[in-house]
């Protein structure tokens, strides 16, 4: 992450949880907070570590209740009533094993702490964990992201969710959000303690991906228990272990 001059915003951590603290719901109905500091550099996305970006529209937002009003500006952005806390939720779909680095926070306003954007896990029994959570400053439509990555690993597994709150603060202007926007990169499962195939030790350093494409039905090795990593692998073999990896399908004519 490059970060010039003060462009970087260190929010103040009291201020921000009275901010997304607030609202219809009971103070012990709420997860902690992860506080994160800001900046409005772009994340870099590049490399094997390749980012994919989530961008889900103001427009996609609910409010929390019925009666709360809220309205689209001409620019498609979303904003609250003057001088009423509002909250909005939406969900988040990523595949299980993304890693959660980066939240963007796209808004227009002229009063810092006007938004707040937080991302949070709920459980089956209706828990609540925060992911990461931070503030809107003072400027024109720009977008706002965490300095730090999150590291959060998404497992994907039945009976959780991701949700997306976006909050504005009680003030007598107008303010405006456009986007949120999450970062996020794929990861190899951890390898397991004992090995599947008699030839791939779990010291050997292709362990932890053979040991994934096992798990993932990609390969079954090559015969007699073995996975053969030292053999040459023939264009039909490839064929089958890239088909397999990335589940190719398109509809019959």
């Amino acid at each position: 992450m490059v970060i010039r001059g003060n462009r970087v915003s260190l929010i103040a951590g009291s201020m921000i949880v009275a901010f997304l603290c607030a609202g219809v719901a009971s103070a012990q109905d709420r997860p902690t907070p992860n506080l994160l500091t800001t900046t409005r550099e772009v994340p870099n996305a590049f490399g094997t570590g390749a980012y994919t970006v989530t961008t889900i529209s103001a427009t996609a937002f609910t409010a929390v209740n019925s009666s709360m009003a809220f309205f689209t500006s001409g620019s498609v952005g979303r904003f609250g009533a003057q001088n009423v806390l509002s909250e909005f939720y939406t969900s988040l779909d990523l595949p299980g094993g993304a890693v959660i680095d980066f939240i963007g926070l796209n808004s227009n306003t002229d009063t810092d702490f006007a938004w707040g954007v937080e991302l949070l896990s709920r459980s089956k029994s209706g828990g609540l964990t925060s992911i990461g959570t931070f503030s809107s400053i003072v400027h024109g439509w720009d977008t706002d992201f965490n300095v730090s990555p999150i590291g959060y690993v998404w497992d994907g597994k039945t009976g959780n969710a991701l949700v997306v709150k976006v909050q504005e603060a009680s003030l007598p202007n107008l303010q405006f959000f456009g986007w949120v926007e999450v970062w996020w990169r794929r990861s190899v499962s951890p390898a397991p303690a004992v090995a599947t195939f008699n030839d791939v030790s779990v010291s050997d350093p292709g362990f932890q991906y053979i040991e994934a494409l096992a798990a993932s039905g990609i390969t079954a090795g090559c015969a007699g228990g073995n996975y053969c990593p030292d053999n040459p692998l023939t264009r039909r073999q490839m064929a089958v272990f890239l088909a397999k990896a990335l589940g190719l399908h398109w509809p019959g004519n």
